[in-house]
């Protein structure tokens, strides 16, 4: 009898806290997008020519005209968005959230791929933050600027969303970050193209670390990203193999001083590959304030190898040894932009003005580069400036704007150290416009 109610309490007890549990809430957002834009000449996007890096070099046919100088218009809404949150639930004392996001410009046979653009678990105690999974990279994430087109601000600033494992320290206004990534959408260059694999086969993770403060309206901070990458696991290389020198007899044949004859022959080998990884270092700073109506923004990046940011740089071989093994230097560049918005109400929703100004410039090489230059962005670019004016109506769910974005390239020929001389310009105008539906 004594054992029936012990478990008839311990069952009781335990209906008990099942009832009493904390239950996730879910919350699904997302929107319709459409995007229409169009372009004065050939450029260099990606995502179906949503994104937008630069407009191609002038390339000359047969009768002296550039074949690049050549308008075309689309419209794609594969940037609609999915999204849910959850939240609700404790973990050794964190409140803990979950975001899956998703769109349809992945890549792959089809352009309206479904693809992951965030998926992560969050804990947060009242100073430690832990975020593991893919999200913004938080070298961009933390400050973006406020132009609705595709590649906010890119590549003048730093646009990446990738795996990682994320530390802030939250104490007073002040947060300090420590982050682990690894690459996956977003990628560095090398002698197979874009791959995450380059990544992957260092071992190292990327490290970002940063420290910013917010006070109000005001935020700055300032960052570095420190990439690790090993290009090749393996290359091929002509070696010399000799063979005696044989008589008619089969026999091996010497010399006077009776050392053996031997022929030389080439032949193709392929070794592992030991060379040392490429380091790179790519520090920002940035800084951001924002009043009643209006708001201002801006960040500058020293990139080294960021092709993985978006941004326009990479690396270069800058020397080969006997073995055929190879010696790499970072390319640099710097790049900057600033915004500036203002936001009117009206009797029906308001409008949001917004000014996107940027500039980014080509330092070239450390070293003079004596073979294959891995980067992204055309490999003839000195500089690059954008201005670019917006304007957004929003009424209740609905979304209208329309920008205009002028960008120019200043492309040269190159020295030995990838710096450039005697640029000409090149300009493409865009006029993009928007429709989105919120829900």
């Amino acid at each position: 009898m004594k054992k029936r109610l012990f478990l008839a309490a311990l069952m009781a007890m335990f209906i008990g806290g099942a009832k009493a549990q904390e239950k996730p809430t879910f919350k699904f957002y997302g929107f319709v997008r459409n995007y229409a834009c169009y372009d004065t000449r050939e450029s260099m996007t990606s995502n179906s020519e949503q994104f937008y890096y630069m407009p191609k070099d002038i390339s000359l046919d047969a009768n002296g005209e550039d074949i690049n100088a050549q308008p075309n218009m689309m419209l794609l809404s594969i940037t609609t968005r999915l999204g849910l949150n959850v939240s609700g639930l404790n973990f050794l004392g964190s409140k803990t959230s979950a975001k899956i996001e998703a769109d349809f410009a992945g890549f792959g046979t089809s352009n309206t791929v479904l693809r992951i653009r965030q998926a992560y678990a969050k804990m947060e105690w009242k100073h430690n933050h832990l975020l593991v999974g893919q999200a913004w990279h938080p070298m961009m994430g933390d400050m973006m600027p406020d132009v609705f087109s595709l590649e906010t601000g890119a590549p003048f600033t730093p646009f990446s969303r990738t795996p990682q494992v994320r530390y802030d320290y939250v104490n007073k206004g002040v947060t300090l970050t420590a982050t682990a990534l690894y690459q996956f959408q977003y990628t560095s260059y090398g002698p197979d193209g874009a791959s995450f694999n380059y990544a992957r086969n260092a071992v190292v993770p990327e490290i970002y670390l940063q420290a910013m403060y917010k006070n109000g309206g005001f935020q700055a901070g300032a960052g570095v990203d420190i990439l690790t990458i090993k290009p090749r696991q393996s290359y091929s290389w002509n070696v010399t193999e000799y063979s005696p020198v044989l008589d008619a007899n089969g026999n091996p044949t010497f010399d006077s001083e009776g050392n053996p004859i031997t022929v030389g022959n080439q032949a193709t080998k392929t070794f592992k590959c030991n060379e040392a990884p490429v380091v790179s270092f790519t520090p920002t700073l940035f800084a951001s304030y924002k009043a009643d109506r209006w708001g201002i923004k801006g960040r500058v990046t020293y990139a080294q190898n960021a092709a993985h940011l978006s941004m326009i740089s990479g690396y270069a071989v800058t020397g080969i040894k006997e073995n055929g093994e190879q010696e790499y230097s970072t390319l640099n560049s710097i790049g900057g932009w600033i915004d500036a918005t203002y936001k009117q109400p009206l009797k029906k929703g308001n409008l949001l003005f917004c000014c996107f100004a940027g500039y980014t410039k080509n330092l070239g090489c450390e070293n003079d580069i004596v073979g294959a230059i891995y980067m992204r962005g055309e490999k003839n670019m000195d500089y690059m400036w954008r201005i670019a004016p917006s304007i957004l109506y929003t009424h209740n769910a609905l979304q209208v704007g329309v920008e205009y974005n002028p960008t120019t390239v200043g492309y040269g020929k190159h020295d030995g150290d990838y710096k450039m001389y005697n640029p000409h310009t090149v300009t493409n105008h865009r006029i993009c416009a928007m429709v989105k539906y919120n829900f």
